[in-house]
């Protein structure tokens, strides 16, 4: 590598590292507020439901979509609008803050838009890291930026809950509140979008076509990634069931002021960060599909333990829990879709696993609007314990014969158990 080369890369990686921390803080600021600010500006429960799943559907259509266009535009450039689209999309939500009348059609419609940038954007930007970071450098650099975004997304996410809660006690309201984490959260996008403009694009020529849709249809039906994908869908689809309404129970059920809603966010953020190390060492001992059926099962009593106290303590105990579930799950998810796709499938055949999930978040989250909307005052504890009995069915059904058989894996109790022992137990 000439030395010229090499500058241009390591100012590439660097950029990408502020990028990534600046996008965090985006998130921090903003995305993580969205149901949140459905409730403020009088969203039922059921319409707190669609503004989490909808966007996520309009997303997953949007990213089927992009790479057609990006085929045209490059990726690059493909990126970086769709980024400064994100940020500009705050500048109406703030506003939605300080209006009156019925501000919930076009929360939803911005918070669509939203995730049409930012899933359209994923897999273009896959594809164009991908291409900039050398391999010999890829563990070390997605270490440092990985916690560099961590560290932005904890700090965001604590200082905008605390920020809101304190407008919300001030003479000012919750409005001036809103606003002020949404023009953090677009300015956050700016200086992302403006560190992406200056990575560079090692690319030279037209990109190659992408395979067909019926090649990924192929590999899901005849190989070991149909079955996966299943088990993920339908977990996620379990887990939407009750999702999308802890916020208006624990805001309005259980009365909860923003700072302690907050404090539950980041209990459950760090214990995810904190964790992950430990995930991965499990993997390495137990096997990609092992950690799955096992971070899997400690899903599966998540939502219906919400039914057993109210007590503040109990839930940041609980949502401790969760994030230490959820981390290995995340990792088990996207360290066994690389198991079982090929090179040559594998962007058509998680471009379908995101529309699939969509779909099935979408329907998932109307179910559990309608009958919380039906069933009254025990709405809330019934769609928790019907969301964990799914979860349950779903995992024993599906789980033991997910992924892909490393030899000398140890078995599923083995590993539950090492899991729960912190690595304590013999090999």
């Amino acid at each position: 590598m000439s030395a010229e080369r090499g500058t241009r890369l390591r100012r590439s990686l660097r950029a990408s590292i502020i990028d990534g921390a600046a996008c965090a803080a985006m998130v921090g600021f903003g995305e993580l507020y969205f149901p949140a600010f459905g409730l403020f500006v009088g969203a039922s429960p059921f319409q707190i439901g669609l503004l989490t799943s909808v966007p996520i559907l309009a997303g997953a259509v949007a990213q089927m979509l992009a790479p057609r266009i990006a085929q045209r535009t490059g990726d690059r450039p493909f990126v970086i609008v769709g980024a400064l689209g994100q940020a500009l999309l705050f500048a109406p939500l703030a506003g939605l803050a300080l209006a009156g009348g019925d501000r919930y059609p076009a929360l939803l419609a911005a918070a669509a838009l939203y995730s049409v940038c930012a899933l359209g954007i994923n897999t273009m930007w896959n594809a164009w890291i991908g291409r900039m970071v050398p391999v010999a450098v890829r563990s070390r650099f997605f270490g440092r930026r990985g916690a560099a975004i961590s560290a932005l997304l904890l700090s965001s996410t604590l200082c905008g809950g605390l920020l809101l809660d304190a407008a919300a006690r001030s003479a000012w309201g919750a409005a001036s509140g809103f606003v002020a984490i949404f023009a953090l959260a677009g300015a956050s996008r700016l200086v992302s979008a403006r560190y992406l403009a200056q990575q560079h694009d090692p690319r030279h020529g037209p990109p190659p076509p992408r395979p067909p849709l019926g090649s990924a249809v192929r590999a899901l039906r005849r190989g070991p990634s149909g079955r996966l994908i299943a088990l993920l869908v339908l977990v996620m689809g379990a887990v939407h069931l009750s999702a999308p309404y802890f916020l208006p129970y624990m805001l309005r059920e259980l009365g909860l002021s923003y700072g302690q809603w907050t404090i539950l966010n980041v209990a459950s953020l760090g214990t995810r960060i904190v964790s992950s190390p430990y995930w991965g060492a499990m993997a390495r001992r137990c096997g990609n599909r092992r950690i799955l059926q096992v971070s899997g099962t400690l899903l599966v009593p998540l939502a219906g333990l919400w039914v057993v106290s109210d007590r503040f303590a109990y839930l940041i105990g609980l949502q401790m829990l969760a994030g230490f579930a959820w981390s290995g799950f995340e990792l088990a998810m996207v360290l066994n879709l690389l198991d079982v796709t090929g090179d040559r499938d594998r962007a058509r055949v998680l471009s379908l696993y995101t529309l699939l999930n969509g779909l099935a978040i979408v329907v998932a989250s109307l179910c559990g609007g309608v009958l919380l909307r039906h069933l009254g005052t025990v709405g809330y504890p019934t769609l928790f314990l019907l969301s964990s009995a799914s979860r349950a069915t779903i995992m024993l059904a599906l789980g033991r014969g997910v992924g892909v058989r490393r030899a000398g894996e140890p078995s599923y109790a083995t590993s539950l158990l090492r899991v729960l022992s912190f690595g304590l137990a013999p090999r």
